[in-house]
Formats: structure tokens, C-alpha cells, sequence
């Protein structure tokens, strides 16, 4: 009878709709865990994100359960088998536990990285840090997010057990009218899954960058799911070949060769220092300062006092700062189908200068990729946690404590052939936020979980430079100090787009000849630029960015919830690209409440003409492997 198979029909409908639940509770509780982060959001606006949302959950809820789906539909007579519905009982709880624990991650990773995670959290939990000491830290630090998890997985069990089919109930399809109609509606109900995994009727199925046409860039994060994003980004798309311009056009408005013609290249050593969620915030540039050591060095500096970075990850700051290569789609460049372009770095533009070059990281080798890049960049050695080889000063978690690995690397620059270049990436004040046990309560503890962290990480970069001066190269270099990315915040405007990107960008001369005030917006893709010049490096060669000497109006490039950004010395301007989309003034509305698009429509035309030019080049340059001067 073709109400039987109706009937089972119904049960999988039912069993599906659970998890419409299950996932509209996790996007509640995503909302409400990081409910700080869109306090400009209505109850109306919310109740529009969670009806958007279906969309998305549509399309994970599918995926996740795709073999489940497939074999509920079956029309045969063992779907009202006992040892069937185990089966397809077991089949349910072990796809969907998997994908909600990714949802509730995400839930804790969220104020870190402010949007939602990508394919690159895969990478980094797969094997690159002690996850048998890690797991456990984790478990204390975010019990809460546990219990919850437990919570949403039990009353997902008990609503399916609550839906059982009568297992007396058999198939008995007479004559091939009802064989025709069971098979119709076996087509329609594969059709509406399809439906539901391409997110609509629309001509290509749902993307990431789908979201933001359905609210504002500060929703996006509450209209996806977690798996959504980490599948999508998995399909690792080639970028879109822009042609905005035509190369005349195009080079007037934004080129990226630069070439200080006038320049003596003084051939100095040039330390680049790379401290760990290191945010603006906590120095004397922001709300509370930690870091009374770099408040110092910013005396006798060069400060880039509105500073941003290009991403909210190290994976994506590494290469914004040393190769000038920021990351403007869901994948970090490093783990991007470009990851094995040529690069303009540092290194290999010192290198060919007869720099010896080396990149320092305290982490366990193979953390992030960074030694796999490093290469690619350049850099001839990489000195990790193997390298250092004592285990008597590893932190239990991620590699080295700071100051015992920061003194290595100025014993290891001491035996370097003059003049070289390295990179030094701390990592103390990353999770778990520990300090070595002999400084337990030597810092001051903070609002913040991170306070103390931040306190040691400055007191390992003092100690660094107070070894530094000892030896026989520190008047001959130029050093470099800035930040992967920032942190956390309680305060709104720091925890905000704008406020969260704000970093400490110096540059400081060995010799004491250095010192000044550089106010207009300078970001990550800028060091590297900026460094060439000072150190008088007069060869063409190929930067995103630009030196903070030759910039005429700021700017920086971020990417973030499928919303491009180009922060300008006041305005914030937010691109559904190739679209304008809104602009806030963060100058005088630090918490982005108060739009002011098309209230400066001049400004606006400049700065969309000027965001096309930079995405045309950005997406030439990364698909045709341009980036380099040969």
C-alpha cells in the first residue's frame, strides 16, 4: 500500500526535522555565548538571521546525513526491521554528533578568530601540538561548552526515539500504478534533499559568501553553521579572474612594483619579532597597558600608531607581514591551491643580497605548516622546538616558553655570517595562557585570561634585547616588532571589527637612529615594504602593501564572515564584492552603530575604484603566480 511507504516517508521527515531544531538550539547558543559581539543586533534582526539560517542548516544537515537519508528511503520491507532501525539509529547519532561538536567548537573559538572557522582548522588540529596534553586544558577552560554538547546530543536521542515506526507495518505494492507512485515520490524526496543541500532553487548551490546578501556583515557569523564553512572552504575554489581595468588603467589606479631608485642600500640586519595575539589593547596605545617593556621601545621607535592586521590568524599574519601576501578568501594563503607560488618575502629578496636567513618558532615542528613555508618563503633554516632540542623548557602544550627560546635565538644570530635576516614567532601568550611556575604571580593579573601571558611575553622581548645589546650586530640592525593578531577583549570597541585588528607596529634601530610617529592607517602587508626602505634597498620588487613613507591615504585589506574590508584613516568600508556595501565612520563611532554610506559619495567612488584595482591585481597575481620581478 502506498500509505505504508507514505508513513515511512513521514518518519524520515520527522527524524530530519530534530535536527532543524538541534541546529537552530546551537545558532542560539552560538548567539547567546558570544552575545557581546552583536549587541547592535535587534530581536526582530535575530529572529530574521535564524529563519535565514535554514538555509545553511539545510545544507549540512544533508551532507551529515546523506547515508541516513538514502537508506530511510529505501522502499523495501527490511526498513521495518528491528536490526535496521539500530542501524539507521546508529548511523544518525555517530554523522550528527560529529558535525554538532563542530558547531559547539566554534562556540569558544569564535572570540578569538571573530567569524566562523574555515578548512584550516583541520590542518591545525591534525597532529601539529601535543592534543594529549592540549585535549584535557581545553576540557577545564571549556567545560561549559561540554555540558552543553551533552545536553543537545541526549535530547537529540531522546526526541528520535520518541519517533518509532510500527515494525508490523509491511511494503505491499500491487500492480505498477503503485510501484510507479512509490517510485515518484522516492524521486521527489531525493529531489528535495538535493534542494536542501544546494540551499534553494538558485542557479549555483549556496556559498559562504551567500550570507551577506541575506543580512549585514556583523549577522553573517549567526546566519552560518560551523560545518557549512569547513565544508565549503574544503573545496579550495580558484579565485575569480577580475577585469575591472585594462593594464594601463589598472597600473595608474594600484601597482604593485615599487622601487626606491634614490635609495643607498646600507645592507643592515633586519630582525623581524612576531609576538603571539599580541593586540593593541594591551600596550600604551590601547586600554591597559601590560607591556611595560615595549612601551619603552616605542620611545626610541618608529610607531605605526594606527595599525592593523590582514587576518585574525597566525596562519593568515605570517605571510602578511614577512611576504606582504595578505589572505582575502576562506582559505589562509598558506593552505590555499596558490600555497606553492612564488614568493617576494624578506628572505628571498635579503637572500640574493648574501643575507643568511632563518625563521625561529619555538612551536613543535610542523605547527601550522610554518617550517613547510618558511622554505617556500625563503627562509634557508627553520629552528623549532626540535631544533632547540631540551625538553626541560617545554611548556606542555605548544613548544618553548618565550624567554629561554628568545635567548637562543640571539645565540644562534651571534653565530650568523653578517648580515642576515631572521623572523622570531614567540608563543607564550597563546591558550592555555600559562606561565613558566617560577613567574607565577610576578605579572599583573588583568580582566582578561590572557593578562599574565602578555606580562611574561614582554618580559621574555626584554630579555631578548637585553641579550641583543651584547653582542656585535644589534647596532647594525633594524628590528621589527609586531603581532600575528589580536586577542581578547571585554571592551566593545576592541572587540569589534575595527578595534580587534588594531595592532603594535614598530620599527627600532639598534644605533638609536630611528624615531617618530607614522598616524595613518599602516597594516601587516606594509612591514615589509617599509623595512626595504629603511634599510635603503633600492632593486625593484613586487608588495601588496606599501612603505609607510610613501603612502599618501591608509589603508588595509581584510577578510572575514564573506565580507571584504578596506579600512581607510576614518571610514571602514564593507564590500559584497564587487558591491559597496555599507560604511562606518570608526573614528567617531567606534562600535560601527551608525551607518554613513553614500554621506561622502566622492570618497566612496575613490575607494571602490581603488578596492577593484587591488582585488584585480590580487587575483592576477595569485592565479598567474606574478609575484615576483624577475
Amino acid at each position: 500500500m502506498i500509505s505504508t511507504y507514505i508513513h515511512q516517508l513521514k518518519i524520515l521527515f520527522n527524524r530530519l526535522l530534530i535536527l532543524y531544531l538541534v541546529y537552530l538550539i546551537c545558532r542560539l547558543f552560538f548567539y547567546f555565548s558570544n552575545i557581546s559581539f552583536f549587541q547592535t543586533v535587534s530581536a526582530f534582526e535575530l529572529v530574521l538571521d535564524l529563519v535565514d539560517g535554514l538555509r545553511f542548516d539545510s545544507f549540512t544537515i544533508v551532507v551529515a546525513n546523506c547515508l541516513f537519508i538514502v537508506l530511510s528511503l529505501l522502499p523495501f520491507n527490511f526498513f521495518w526491521n528491528t536490526a535496521y532501525q539500530k542501524l539507521l539509529f546508529c548511523i544518525y547519532v555517530l554523522s550528527n554528533s560529529v558535525f554538532i561538536a563542530v558547531n559547539c567548537i566554534d562556540v569558544g573559538y569564535f572570540p578569538f578568530i571573530r567569524k566562523r572557522s574555515s578548512a584550516d582548522l583541520l590542518k591545525q588540529i591534525g597532529g601539529q601540538s601535543d592534543l594529549r596534553k592540549l585535549i584535557p586544558q581545553f576540557l577545564q577552560d571549556f567545560w561549559w561548552i561540554i555540558i552543553t554538547y551533552i545536553l543537545i546530543l541526549v535530547l537529540m536521542v531522546y526526541l528520535y526515539k520518541r519517533i518509532q515506526p510500527i515494525l508490523s507495518r509491511k511494503h505491499d505494492f500491487k500492480g505498477f500504478r503503485q510501484k510507479l507512485m512509490v517510485f515518484f515520490l522516492f524521486l521527489l524526496s531525493t529531489s528535495l534533499a538535493v534542494l536542501g543541500a544546494r540551499g534553494g532553487f538558485q542557479r549555483v548551490p549556496i556559498s559562504i559568501v551567500d550570507a551577506i546578501d541575506m543580512t549585514s556583515s556583523k549577522e553573517v557569523a549567526i546566519i552560518l553553521n560551523s560545518p557549512f564553512t569547513i565544508i565549503k572552504s574544503l573545496e579550495k575554489k580558484t579565485l575569480e579572474e577580475y577585469t575591472f581595468y585594462q593594464p594601463r588603467e589598472l597600473k595608474a589606479i594600484y601597482d604593485p612594483i615599487h622601487h626606491y631608485k634614490d635609495s643607498v642600500f646600507k645592507k643592515q640586519n633586519v630582525v623581524v619579532i612576531i609576538l603571539e595575539s599580541f593586540a593593541k589593547e594591551y600596550t600604551k596605545l590601547g586600554r591597559r597597558s601590560y607591556t611595560p617593556f615595549l612601551d619603552s621601545l616605542m620611545g626610541q621607535s618608529l610607531i605605526c600608531s594606527n595599525a592593523f592586521s590582514n587576518g585574525t590568524k597566525s596562519i593568515e599574519g605570517i605571510p602578511a607581514i614577512l611576504s606582504s601576501l595578505p589572505s582575502l578568501s576562506e582559505n589562509p594563503f598558506i593552505n590555499s591551491v596558490y600555497s606553492l607560488n612564488d614568493q617576494t618575502s624578506l628572505a628571498t629578496l635579503l637572500g640574493k643580497e648574501g643575507y643568511e636567513t632563518a625563521f625561529f618558532h619555538g612551536g613543535i615542528n610542523g605547527t601550522m605548516n610554518f617550517d613547510s613555508w618558511s622554505k617556500l618563503a625563503g627562509y634557508k633554516s627553520y629552528k623549532g622546538k626540535d631544533e632547540y632540542n631540551n625538553n626541560e623548557d617545554f611548556d606542555g602544550f605548544w613548544g618553548i616558553w618565550d624567554e629561554p627560546f628568545l635567548q637562543y635565538s640571539v645565540r644562534e644570530m651571534s653565530r650568523f655570517k653578517q648580515p642576515f635576516h631572521t623572523a622570531v614567532f614567540t608563543l607564550s601568550s597563546h591558550h592555555p595562557y600559562q606561565v613558566p611556575k617560577k613567574y607565577t604571580g610576578k605579572f599583573p593579573k588583568g580582566d582578561l585570561a590572557n593578562s599574565e601571558t602578555i606580562g611574561y611575553a614582554d618580559y621574555a622581548l626584554s630579555k631578548f634585547f637585553e641579550a641583543a645589546k651584547k653582542t656585535n650586530w644589534y647596532a647594525h640592525t633594524l628590528f621589527v616588532v609586531t603581532a600575528d593578531h589580536g586577542s581578547l577583549s571585554k571592551a566593545p570597541f576592541w572587540r569589534d571589527v575595527v578595534g580587534n585588528l588594531c595592532l603594535p607596529v614598530l620599527f627600532f634601530k639598534g644605533d638609536n637612529s630611528l624615531k617618530g610617529i607614522h598616524a595613518q592607517v599602516f597594516s601587516q602587508i606594509d612591514i615589509l615594504p617599509s623595512a626595504l626602505q629603511l634599510i635603503g634597498y633600492n632593486k625593484p620588487f613586487f608588495s601588496f602593501g606599501e612603505s609607510y613613507a610613501s603612502k599618501t591615504t591608509g589603508s588595509d585589506y581584510f577578510y572575514a564572515n564573506a565580507t571584504h574590508y578596506l579600512f581607510g584613516d576614518s571610514l571602514l568600508y564593507c564590500f559584497n564584492f564587487p558591491k559597496l556595501s555599507v560604511v562606518y565612520n570608526y573614528r567617531s563611532d567606534s562600535t560601527l552603530s551608525t551607518l554613513v554610506t553614500n554621506k561622502y559619495p566622492l570618497l566612496d567612488s575613490l575607494q571602490t575604484i581603488h578596492y577593484k584595482a587591488f582585488m584585480q591585481t590580487y587575483n592576477h597575481t595569485l592565479i598567474h603566480n606574478k609575484g615576483r620581478v624577475k
